[in-house]
């Protein structure tokens, strides 16, 4: 696999033969892919192929193409590097969402970084990426932090009453294919008398 490389280190391109194929580098392209990636309501086949046309305006003839994506969507790390750095993480429920967090998450960029995500012009992922994992000290990161924290039988009582309305309160809304199920459900109780 190789690229191209603007700025010292930030890929910018895509080689494949002896053509140089351009892609998305802006983190607003990246924020959809991740929705579409981590959508549960879309089947697997169905996203390979949207994925590509979101990154690259002329997709490359590439077996491999995907690997190359996914190296770039991780900044840098081969899927066995992020695979070995996530294997916890993918037990846990997701603690933030890129769409419904972004409140969130735009305030905490004006308030640390000035930087304002609406309106600035260009920024590359793994610039933003860096910015975002480096985020601390806000109201974002104290939701993120609610929404992680395990409740074991060592916390407290009061720290559990409090984490339990802070997870309610600051909670991810469910996929649609699980909203239909607990709808679906609620239906069936009220039905039954329940």
């Amino acid at each position: 696999m190789r690229w191209s490389v603007t700025n010292g280190f930030l890929p910018a391109a895509y080689e494949y033969g002896d053509r140089v194929y351009e892609l998305q580098t802006d983190f607003r392209d990246w924020i959809r892919f991740d929705l579409l990636l981590t959508d549960p309501d879309i089947c697997i086949g169905e996203k390979a192929e949207k994925l590509k046309e979101i990154i690259f305006p002329v997709v490359p003839d590439d077996d491999n193409i995907m690997d190359f994506i996914m190296w770039f969507y991780n900044c840098g790390e081969t899927r066995q590097q992020s695979g070995e750095k996530n294997q916890t993480a993918k037990k846990q429920s997701p603690v933030y969402s890129y769409e419904h967090d972004f409140g969130y998450i735009f305030a905490a960029f004006m308030e640390l970084y000035g930087i304002d995500l609406v309106s600035v012009p260009y920024l590359h992922w793994w610039k933003f990426k860096a910015l975002f994992a480096s985020l601390h000290d806000c109201k974002f990161t104290d939701i993120v932090g609610y929404r992680s924290e395990r409740i074991t039988s060592k916390t407290p009582e009061y720290r559990k009453q409090f984490l339990k309305d802070m997870k309610k309160t600051y909670a991810l809304p469910h996929s649609l294919s699980e909203q239909q199920k607990i709808d679906e459900l609620k239906m069936m109780k009220e039905k039954m008398g329940y």
